[in-house]
């Protein structure tokens, strides 16, 4: 895979960041992507990266629940990292809305979201704009 110098520096940063906090690197480290996981008790956060694409993978796994989320970043990347050391302390299946609907007043684009409120949902949901975003927590609470 080939990366520009400034997507080099991008990856870099991300990396550079979750480090920073506490996450350990699975099979990014030193290569052209972003693939990093938070362990804490019974609960594992993973985030996937890959350049010339501005989205990333935010995935929250417990035993007795799993979400995938998948969003746009754009100019928030940095806003969008902050949010999740400030909850990767805290994060639950409880408190997982809650956070959604902070990410969505960040970035409003969200591409997928599968597996809220611990079901596993084979199709992806596409939330392009706030409304979209705060009635599908809803239709998912």
């Amino acid at each position: 895979m080939v990366t520009s110098p400034g997507q080099r520096n991008l990856i870099d940063s991300i990396q550079s960041r979750l480090e920073g906090s506490g996450w350990r690197p699975e099979s990014g480290e030193g290569r052209c992507w972003v693939d990093h996981t938070f362990q804490r008790e019974e609960v594992t956060l993973r985030i996937r990266y890959l350049p010339k694409v501005d989205l990333i993978r935010f995935d929250f796994e417990s035993k007795e629940h799993i979400s995938e989320l998948t969003i746009a970043f754009e100019e928030s990347l940095d806003y969008i990292l902050d949010l999740i050391f400030h909850h990767q302390s805290s994060l639950s299946k409880e408190s997982w809305p809650t956070f959604l609907a902070s990410l969505i007043e960040l970035s409003p684009r969200i591409v997928s979201l599968n597996g809220v409120a611990g079901e596993y949902d084979d199709e992806d949901t596409v939330i392009t704009n706030l409304d979209d975003g705060v009635a599908a927590l809803h239709e998912f609470e």
